[in-house]
């Protein structure tokens, strides 16, 4: 897959710009504050839907402006296409497919993957279960857009039956046939996203391996499982994992009522990461920490690869500054073959590819005064690795 340019318009500070770029690797670079996440952002949200940065869409309008655009060119299998989007302070965003309006927002997930790395993401292992289960459900629904619609109906289903457990004694007797219907789908609708996501992480688990053995020579193994309310034989069958799921929600329903919250399902799975056999959340150091989140969003590529039988692009979003020389090298060293468009304050010089260089000054592309080049990067800065 490879993105050919990106029109922004009244999208944060760029007033009206069109950036193109190649099929190998793109440095967008310039001083901080100038724009160059925003064109990162105006790319991402065709691949999950909505801003990685922006808790409210209205965000990314340009102030004193009432409509903001975002359109991409790209390549699927060779084949062209676009998609544009249209926000706006008075209505829901409007997404569009070779001109054409898409009816819902789920309907232009997966036309065009990518994969997303930037300092916040470095922490997925020493961050809350929340952060690692929505890893898990940005990556999924890009490869199975059916994914999303199942989350969605999970969410307000869940949503319910907690609206219902909240309620007074008096209220909720009222409602008791409801929560078991509740507890009927969500076994149902737990039993399916459950079983997608552990069969992810076991493709996960051994690209992440993979990678890992690459990068510190073999001398340490990681391991990612899944970790479910059910047991592993539970996944035998959908129809023992449904019971399974529906077993857990009947028999606790008292408790639930204690807590005002339903307590076993998908909303409460997590990634278990291991180092060596120990929890990589209490034992490995911050550079192995660091280690683990490359390599499980190198490992995220490698799977839309497998599935989809090309490359999804490569988003680097001034990671490269955060790792230390070694993780900075893998990296550097394993873009071939891929589109790569990459945010950084300098112009970064690469050995063994063809860069297009893209100098952002004020949210417009413009030409560098400065001599190109190579910054800083093979100096060890270190990121406090034991």
């Amino acid at each position: 897959m490879i993105i050919k340019s990106c029109e922004l318009s009244s999208f944060r500070n760029a007033e009206s710009e069109r950036i193109e770029f190649s099929p190998t690797v793109n440095v967008i670079y310039g001083e901080n504050a100038q724009g160059k996440t925003n064109i990162l952002e105006g790319i991402y949200i065709f691949a999950r839907g909505k801003s990685f940065r922006a808790f409210k869409d209205k965000e990314i309008i340009q102030f004193g402006k009432s409509v903001a655009y975002s359109k991409i060119e790209y390549e699927k299998k060779k084949e062209k296409n676009t998609l544009g989007v249209e926000i706006s302070k008075s209505a829901p965003k409007k997404f569009y497919k070779n001109g054409v309006k898409a009816e819902r927002t789920a309907d232009i997930i997966g036309e065009f993957r990518a994969v997303l790395f930037c300092p916040s993401h470095l922490g997925i292992v020493s961050d809350s279960a929340s952060v690692r289960r929505n890893f898990l459900d940005v990556a999924i629904s890009q490869l199975k857009p059916i994914y999303i619609k199942m989350m969605s109906r999970y969410n307000n289903v869940l949503a319910n039956r907690n609206a219902i457990l909240k309620m007074s004694d008096e209220e909720r007797e009222q409602y008791r046939s409801m929560i078991d219907i509740y507890s009927s789908e969500l076994a149902s609708l737990n039993a399916d996203i459950a079983d997608v996501r552990r069969e992810y992480v076991r493709k996960l688990d051994y690209w992440v391996r993979e990678i890992f053995s690459q990068m510190t020579n073999g001398k340490e193994v990681p391991k990612i499982t899944y970790e479910t309310g059910a047991d592993k034989e539970d996944f035998e069958s959908r129809e023992r994992l449904k019971n399974k799921y529906h077993t857990l929600l009947s028999e606790n329903y008292d408790r639930e009522v204690k807590y005002g919250a339903t307590l076993f399902g998908i909303h409460k799975d997590d990634l278990k990461i291991e180092i060596n056999g120990r929890d990589a959340r209490f034992y490995a150091s911050q550079g192995q920490q660091r280690s683990l989140a490359l390599a499980m969003k190198m490992a995220e590529g490698e799977i839309s690869r497998e599935s989809c039988s090309e490359y999804p692009v490569f988003l680097l979003d001034d990671v490269l500054s955060e790792l230390d020389i070694n993780r900075r090298k893998y990296v550097l060293s394993n873009i071939n073959n891929r589109q790569v468009i990459i945010t950084s304050c300098e112009p970064l010089v690469f050995e063994n590819a063809e860069t297009n260089y893209i100098y952002i000054k004020d949210g417009q592309v413009c030409e560098d005064i400065k001599e190109n080049t190579e910054p800083d990067v093979t100096e060890d800065e270190g990121d406090g690795e034991e």
